[in-house]
């Protein structure tokens, strides 16, 4: 199966996620209207009515705009930011359930700036979940999973096991895109777990649905992973059904038909796309029987039945073309392109393959499409049979010799110039990787260097001057006990000289502590980084948060050197330049990269134009990055100051 028949499954499958999301923060329709009929605090009426209205959106999407309507309507009635928060937050779902991914966002990350304020975490830790849907749709994991992680906390610290189940789910599959599998399916069951322990039945539907688009994408043991998928989804169109959700249902039975297409599995697919046809029918989902249609259409023309396969494609075209849908549209043309060529409708074939190749020739390969040469050559052919019968015997021996001469000339020059091409390529790349491993090896051995210097000089520090002074103060000490009874002025001023001794100890303790980081070696990256912040950071005067997660036990000592002295450059420069009152600093593992996020709310920095200027930090942490293999970032944040980020591969 193709890479477009795959996308159309999962876009499908897609819808399911933000229903899961729908049906996880709502209680019962009817309980909440009850509440709306007899409430006067319009604040209240309006988030009685958000709540209504986002479960209705699952069964009633094409009622959207009338929702809408009403909503605003009790908001403005309202005039408080949090009902406004809510009316922006339930047209990011529509447009997030359109397609119009950039829209959510901007509707999102406005409802995220209100919520920030409000003393209701339980509806910032939605917007984030919200965000992080968004992103990950956006195949932008890294801003994915950090608004899922903090809608994550949020749960956590609330105890909300619902929505926590929720957001477990949300990281499950966003490792699923990243094909990260075991991964995935260990969130997605720790989500089922709390969703059977705590009896949401219903919700089940989406997490087993998950979970077999989990198992049906892994790979290794085809048979066991697909037995698990079957298993799953099965579990959740009988859910499905029971609470008389045919939409959900459809879906699901769409999805097991891909899995069994994707596996070969061709007369197995058909009652399932025919099953799922019938449940959206009867949902009136006309938007979503695209995807059965051609998952349909791609079985019959797998089967060699070509009419079928059309009279299904065209079917699903007609409503494309009616709803004025983008997606899966190459898939469709494609589809009806190789049904006409099955059927020998060669002209009708060459015309669908052109409306495919011009919506997208970046899929023009040869396992994928038909060569289009081949399609239009056989038209040209019937089309001028006759004539060409008449002119063979006339121009055979001359046509022949010019056009085999014309393509081995052509063929010739073609070839020389590619290879000489790849040849000149191929030394580029060498001299390439040899600057770049000389300029590694440099950088390699300063660093190491400035590492040794600073051992050298925080043994010395710790092991010579601090102990000698360490030895004067306490000769000081010794003086002033017996001479305190004798001479008193005196005695002051040697207790006084004591005490500036032992500042100095402590002051040259810290040095070779920020030298050569003691708890580095001994416990490990995350603790030293939570000393370094109350070290530097706290005793500043300025807040600070330290999130880690899922990271691994034992790190690369180079690694873990390199990280803790990014850190320390990044908040040496927050202290000198940022003017900042907080700093949030994340530490997590996502798929094969260890991410460091420092957050500050300073004034922020031009980051191209330090980098212009020399400044010694922001190289210094340059140097540190690319020794690591890793890439440094830095942007402005969500209201102000500066997020840097640093990812780091590991494995």
């Amino acid at each position: 199966m193709d890479r477009r028949n795959i996308w159309t499954f999962l876009l499908a499958l897609g819808v399911l996620g933000t229903s899961c999301l729908v049906a996880a923060q709502t209680p019962t329709t009817d309980s909440i209207r009850q509440k709306l009929a007899v409430e006067t605090d319009p604040a209240s009426q309006t988030r009685y009515y958000y709540l209504i209205a986002k479960e209705l959106l699952e069964k009633h999407f094409d009622q959207a705009a009338f929702y809408t309507d009403s909503l605003e309507r009790y908001a403005q009635h309202s005039k408080s930011q949090a009902s406004k928060a809510y009316v922006l937050n339930f047209k990011g779902l529509i447009a997030k359930e359109s397609g119009k991914l950039q829209e959510a966002l901007d509707l999102f990350y406005q409802d995220y700036q209100i919520r920030q304020h409000d003393p209701d975490v339980h509806t910032l830790a939605i917007t984030c979940n919200n965000l992080g849907g968004t992103y990950a749709e956006m195949y932008k994991s890294d801003s994915a999973i950090h608004y899922y992680l903090k809608s994550l906390k949020i749960f956590e610290d609330l105890k909300e096991y619902s929505n926590l189940a929720s957001a477990y789910s949300n990281i499950g599959n966003l490792y699923n895109d990243q094909k990260i599998h075991d991964k995935a399916i260990n969130y997605l069951e720790k989500a089922l777990a709390i969703r059977l322990e705590h009896g949401e039945e219903k919700k089940c539907m989406f997490t087993y649905n998950n979970l077999a688009v989990a198992y049906g994408t892994s790979e290794g043991d085809d048979a066991h992973n697909l037995s698990k998928a079957l298993e799953y989804s099965n579990k959740g169109i009988e859910i499905a059904l029971k609470y008389k959700n045919n939409y959900v249902a459809g879906v699901i039975d769409g999805g097991i038909c891909h899995i069994l297409l994707e596996k070969g599995k061709y007369q197995e697919a058909i009652p399932h796309c025919e099953q799922s046809i019938k449940l959206l029918t009867e949902a009136n989902r006309l938007v979503n029987l695209v995807f059965p249609y051609v998952n349909l259409a791609s079985v019959y023309n797998r089967l060699n039945q070509p009419q079928k396969a059309l009279d299904f494609a065209m079917k699903g075209y007609a409503i494309m073309e009616e709803k004025k849908l983008l997606d899966p549209m190459e898939v469709y043309l494609e589809e009806i392109g190789t049904a006409h060529e099955k059927l020998g409708n060669h002209k009708e074939a060459l015309v669908w393959f052109k409306k495919f190749m011009k919506l997208d020739d970046s899929l023009f390969r040869s396992e994928n499409v038909r060569s289009l040469a081949d399609v239009e050559t056989k038209y040209q052919a019937e089309k001028k049979e006759k004539e060409l019968i008449i002119e063979r015997e006339k121009n055979f021996k001359k046509t022949s010799w010019l056009i085999g001469f014309g393509i081995f000339l052509i063929a010739f020059m073609v070839i020389t110039f590619l290879l000489y091409k790849r040849y000149q390529y191929k030394q580029d790349q060498k001299l390439q990787q040899a600057v770049i491993a000389e300029q590694q090896l440099g950088l390699n051995a300063v660093i190491e260097a400035q590492e040794a210097e600073r051992k050298r000089i925080a043994k010395d520090l710790h092991d010579g001057i601090v102990q000698e002074l360490v030895a004067t103060k306490l000769g000081f000490d010794a003086m002033h006990n017996s001479i305190q009874h004798l001479d008193e002025t005196h005695s002051v001023k040697i207790k006084d000289l004591s005490n500036q001794l032992n500042e100095a100890c402590t002051e040259l303790r810290n040095i070779s502590h920020v030298m050569l980081p003691p708890t580095l070696e001994t416990k490990g990256l995350v603790p030293s980084l939570e000393l370094l912040l109350r070290n530097s950071i706290n005793q500043a005067g300025i807040q600070s948060e330290f999130e880690h997660f899922d990271i691994p036990v034992k790190l690369d000592e180079k690694i873990e050197l390199g990280l803790y002295r990014i850190a320390q450059e990044l908040l040496n420069n927050i202290l000198k330049h940022a003017k900042a009152h907080k700093i949030v600093m994340q530490l997590y593992h996502a798929g094969n990269f260890l991410i460091l996020r420092v957050e500050d709310d300073g004034v922020g920095f031009d980051f191209n134009e330090a980098k212009h200027s020399g400044s010694m930090g922001l190289l210094n942490i340059l140097s540190r990055v690319r020794t690591m293999g890793g890439n440094y970032f830095s942007e402005k944040g969500d209201l102000h100051g500066t997020v840097s980020t640093v990812r780091i591969p590991i494995g």
